[in-house]
């Protein structure tokens, strides 16, 4: 069977409101170098505790296309003693908003997309 990760764009919307309602993710607006430099120090974000109704607030602003969480993404909170020796995979990034490019399926219709590497984590 051949299908599209787009067929699937709600339900992994559905997957990650749970993730946030089971306090496994939180929204970050860390700069991509200081997030990158955060990782290879072992440093959590200043973000990473936060609230999961603020977390879950602020994804449904950003998953809406809201500017003023354009800055915003979604990170998977993996407990620290779990964390590899590879930083890339320290609290990946799982969602992120793209509201300025038009997706070649379903157009507009969303503004805030799943990562690779959450597609490739659910596989």
């Amino acid at each position: 069977m051949f299908t599209h990760t787009s067929d699937h764009f709600d339900a992994i919307y559905e997957y990650a409101k749970q993730a946030i309602n089971d306090d496994l993710a939180y929204m970050d607006c860390t700069p991509h170098e200081e997030m990158k430099q955060e990782r290879r120090e072992m440093k959590e974000s200043k973000y990473r505790n936060q609230d999961k109704k603020e977390t879950l607030e602020l994804f449904e602003r950003m998953y809406k296309g809201e500017d003023a969480v354009k800055e915003y993404c979604l990170r998977i909170r993996i407990p620290t003693s779990f964390w590899p020796k590879n930083s890339a995979m320290r609290d990946p990034v799982i969602f992120r908003m793209n509201k300025e490019t038009s997706h070649h399926r379903t157009g507009t219709k969303y503004k805030a997309y799943p990562t690779y590497v959450l597609l490739c984590w659910s596989a």
